[in-house]
């Protein structure tokens, strides 16, 4: 889930092994994956080679509390085609999103 490493090995690796259960998509790998861009680890058609693995992995489960965020997000980076092209501005953007909503979690548990 996370992404460490080359992107064309993991993806080769996840498509060739053999599952041996679903994995979660949360927002800190949301996060993670788009700060790689913003550090200028990874460039933007990176993120959507990412995202496109992720999307279309059925051994990928969303984190159901955030399911409509995480896949608006995955679908968005995923195709950007039918969106907008993924640049620094929708990186930024994105972690803005993911961020206030960790936050707003953070906050809520504190109460």
């Amino acid at each position: 889930m996370r992404w460490h490493g080359e992107l064309s090995e993991l993806i080769r690796e996840a498509r060739h092994s053999e599952p041996t259960s679903p994995v979660t998509f949360r927002r800190v790998h949301a996060v993670s994956a788009v700060e790689k861009v913003t550090a200028g680890l990874a460039t933007p058609g990176q993120l959507v080679d990412w995202g496109q693995a992720l999307h279309f992995e059925e051994q990928v489960d969303v984190e159901e509390a955030h399911r409509d965020l995480l896949t608006r997000f995955l679908v968005e980076i995923s195709t950007p085609e039918l969106f907008e092209s993924v640049t620094s501005g929708v990186c930024q953007r994105w972690l803005r999103v993911l961020r206030t909503s960790m936050a707003s979690d953070a906050e809520a548990a504190g109460r």
